[in-house]
């Protein structure tokens, strides 16, 4: 080989008139002729002669931008660099060549030219490309047609800057990032998501851009986790303004964290743009359009957050904090997404999720005071005022109560689990019982019992807690369910499916008490441990149940509840320390 083959230096080197070498066999410079008539060039000189070989693609005309035949994105629209608006069909290589190509060589979007691979969300993996709740583009674009365009141009437009925008991306070039940058740029994604309120009635087709995930960046910020409300402090606020008929209302921040700068110290966040959004990008603003490669994408560095960053949750809550402390709110040291202020009219409280801010005022000037102060930092809210809000389904309408429901949910639970039957009870007097005999599920039957059990426990600490015991108990069984738990399972969802109306209803004395309610069932696990039930109350309804096995084994019943109001008397003393935080304290804690 070595005294039939050229070096391969000299057989790479080209003469002064850019012919190949005569050097070699005649096989192997035929062999090479092929891969420089479909590759990129193979030497510094040759990429010096061809400076129109990275000319960034034509910007589109806005006016022009026309919907995509969804045939022609592929299933890997929302994840992959192969999509592209226009422009030729990158060539295809020959079978069996796979020519060489210098690791120093990129062009402005750092994107060098790879064989595709193949998308674990495509057809032939089994899948439809659907992620949970969410549509991909070529679905959304097949489904909806010009209103799925529609959503992702809006959501396009806010990462310009002007008209609207929030100048959340600026464009650069990959060749003048260090290394160090190089290895931080995060893949984008887009999906788009069918919107439905409480109640399950439609409201928009939402389009949203994301980063990737990319453990570098977890390293860079290390402050980053982001409260959110606790689901007992919203009901025990929601208990007491239906007591004292407060005016309520919700407030949602469209594109709130694209509000939040990032930080300029330490390293910086780049993401890359693949082919389809860039081209709709160029299409919104042509100044773009010079930092585009010759693959399609682009890189672009983020100024302010974007749904994906670690931090992104973090620096929203501090900017909303901040905001709502300019305005007088002071936080409440036992929830930090609970505030509240006190006037002459009477003290004003809010929770805060996340981008949702929900509202207890003393009356109707409370409240949109405290608006109209919001829309002056943030001019595009999105309010919704009134006794039946979307938020979770309150409803304020009766006097001194609300309820609280999740029809929408329930009903794609049920739906999902295909539930057709009916129970009395949630379950049967050998709930703790373990046959370790019983068959273990399959693989799928192990995800299907896992996530049905996680969407229950989730529905019962919201609003039904007469779930929990079974939920409980069905999900310290996730890591090896058998059909016995399968059965137990499906009794639950039977118990659903016949109380599926069923609404938690909340209302306070005027003599405001905390009331603990706690029992014990004394060695009903097979390794002799008991099991705690607590509720805590205010008046009516149960702003939180508890139903948990206990950690150690006791030789008595009456050591079995002394343990349970041990460890439950906790919560009733942060009960009681919220409610003073937000101007309403308790005259007393009850226990029974």
């Amino acid at each position: 080989r070595a005294t039939t083959r050229p070096d391969r230096r000299d057989s790479d080197s080209t003469d002064t008139d850019g012919e190949t070498s005569d050097r070699g066999p005649t096989w192997y410079n035929k062999h090479r002729a092929r891969r420089r008539a479909t590759t990129r060039p193979d030497s510094k000189d040759d990429r010096e002669t061809q400076p129109d070989r990275a000319q960034p693609t034509t910007p589109q005309d806005p006016d022009t931008f026309h919907t995509p035949d969804p045939d022609e994105i592929p299933d890997q629209s929302i994840n992959s660099s192969d999509m592209h608006l226009s422009g030729p069909e990158p060539p295809r290589r020959r079978p069996g060549l796979r020519p060489r190509e210098p690791t120093n060589y990129r062009d402005i979007s750092g994107i060098r030219r790879k064989r595709p691979r193949r998308n674990p969300a495509s057809k032939e993996s089994g899948h439809d490309g659907e992620r949970v709740l969410n549509i991909t583009v070529r679905d959304a674009i097949a489904r909806y047609g010009e209103k799925a365009m529609d959503g992702i141009q809006k959501e396009m437009k806010q990462m310009a800057d002007g008209d609207g925008g929030f100048d959340v991306l600026h464009p650069v070039n990959f060749a003048d990032l260090s290394d160090d940058d190089r290895k931080r740029v995060l893949p984008s994604h887009m999906f788009l998501k069918d919107k439905f309120d409480a109640v399950g009635n439609f409201e928009k087709l939402k389009a949203r851009i994301v980063t990737g995930k990319d453990t570098t960046e977890t390293v860079s910020y290390e402050q980053r986790s982001s409260p959110t409300v606790s689901s007992d402090s919203l009901k025990l606020m929601s208990a007491i303004a239906a007591r004292d008929g407060m005016a309520t209302g919700t407030v949602d921040f469209p594109g709130a964290f694209l509000n939040c700068v990032m930080p300029r110290e330490g390293p910086q966040t780049y993401i890359r743009l693949n082919k389809f959004l860039t081209g709709v990008m160029v299409s919104i603003d042509a100044r773009f359009a010079r930092f585009v490669g010759t693959s399609g994408t682009m890189v672009a560095r983020l100024n302010k957050a974007l749904y994906g960053c670690v931090v992104a949750a973090k620096l929203w809550y501090e900017l909303l904090r901040m905001n709502l402390e300019s305005q007088g709110f002071q936080r409440s040291p036992v929830d930090m997404c609970v505030f509240a202020r006190t006037k002459k009219s009477g003290t004003t409280m809010c929770s805060v999720h996340v981008d949702d801010v929900k509202i207890f005022a003393p009356d109707t000037y409370a409240r949109d005071e405290m608006i109209d102060q919001l829309r002056q930092k943030f001019p595009d809210l999105k309010v919704h005022v009134g006794p039946s809000l979307s938020y979770m389904s309150f409803d304020y309408s009766d006097p001194g109560e609300v309820t609280i429901g999740m029809p929408a949910f329930i009903e794609s639970l049920l739906a999902g689990s295909e539930t057709s039957g009916r129970a009395e009870t949630p379950a049967s007097e050998d709930l703790f019982d373990v046959d370790e005999e019983s068959e273990p599920l399959d693989e799928e039957g192990c995800e299907r019992f896992h996530s049905l059990a996680c969407k229950l426990l989730y529905l019962g600490n919201l609003t039904r807690g007469d779930l929990l015991t079974t939920t409980i108990f069905l999900c310290s069984r996730v890591q090896a369910p058998t059909r016995q738990d399968e059965r137990k399972l499906s009794r639950v969802l039977n118990y659903l499916n016949a109380t599926k109306d069923k609404k938690l209803t909340l209302g306070a004395r005027d003599e405001l008490f905390v009331t603990l309610s706690v029992d014990a069932s004394y060695g009903v696990h097979t390794d002799g441990k008991s099991h705690t039930g607590a509720v805590v109350s205010l008046g009516r309804g149960a702003t939180h149940v508890t139903s948990v096995k206990q950690r150690i084994v006791t030789k008595a019943s009456t050591e079995a509840e002394l343990v349970a109001a041990s460890d439950m008397v906790g919560q009733g003393i942060w009960t009681m320390r919220l409610l003073e935080s937000i101007g309403k304290p308790a005259r007393g804690l009850i226990l029974e």
